[in-house]
């Protein structure tokens, strides 16, 4: 069986040192889904079901406390050949983006972890809003990751330059772009965030065409037209 590169998906020395402080019998993975109870993780020999230990949700005192989408873990064995692979440790998260969780006041849910780049995505049309941006803008900075606003449908808008600086009035600092998946224009900008090792989220309200751009970016669609954040 061939090994997977684990760098290309961010893994660093210092992830590798503090693997080994915790327990270097264990094997390093990366959760790219979560189904409830379940978990699917990327090790060094590809992507395989997970699950964490007893230990692990009798000590969380939050949902935060338990894997997100982006961290970095450790696991048990590299495949889920012999069943569910088992999670028995967290990694520090670098970046944490996070909401309350449902039924609660205070609690947060990580929804994505270890995120480099946040991509914010507002269309030119119809969904144009400073004060949403705003606060997306907040989610952004305080997760720890670099927000980038990508104003999508830039060929339904007659007005570019003007909505551009209107964002920049409000997002000082930050890197804006103006992009069209109709034909193309701005994508060159994006693909430079696109580096190896790198991890980039999309957030945005639905209909903004998040899952067009990512399938633009990527060159083939993989991506349905669905609400809610998007990873890479």
């Amino acid at each position: 069986m061939g090994t997977f590169d684990l760098a290309e998906l961010g893994l660093t020395p210092a992830h590798r040192q503090e693997a080994a402080r915790l327990d270097p019998t264990m094997h390093l993975a990366r959760v790219s889904s979560q189904h409830k109870d379940f978990y699917q993780v990327i090790t060094e020999e590809g992507e395989s079901l997970a699950q964490v230990t007893g230990k692990m949700m009798h000590d969380a005192a939050s949902p935060a406390d338990y894997p997100a989408v982006g961290d970095w873990v450790l696991v048990d064995r590299p495949s889920d050949v012999d069943g569910p692979v088992i999670i028995h440790h967290l990694l520090a998260r670098r970046s944490c983006f996070a909401r309350r969780a449902a039924g609660t006041s205070a609690m947060l849910q990580v929804v994505a972890a270890n995120v480099d780049t946040i991509f914010i995505c507002m269309s030119l049309n119809r969904d144009f809003n400073l004060r949403r941006l705003e606060r997306y803008l907040a989610i952004a900075w305080d997760s720890g990751a670099v927000p980038v606003v990508v104003l999508t449908k830039a060929d339904l808008a007659d007005d570019v330059p003007v909505r551009v600086a209107e964002v920049r009035s409000v997002a000082p600092g930050v890197e804006v772009l103006a992009t069209s998946s109709l034909d193309s224009e701005g994508l060159d900008s994006l693909l430079h965030h696109l580096r190896r090792g790198t991890t980039i989220a999309f957030i945005g309200s639905s209909g903004v065409g998040k899952s067009t751009l990512i399938n633009r970016l990527l060159g083939q669609d993989l991506l349905a037209g669905h609400p809610g954040p998007a990873r890479r």
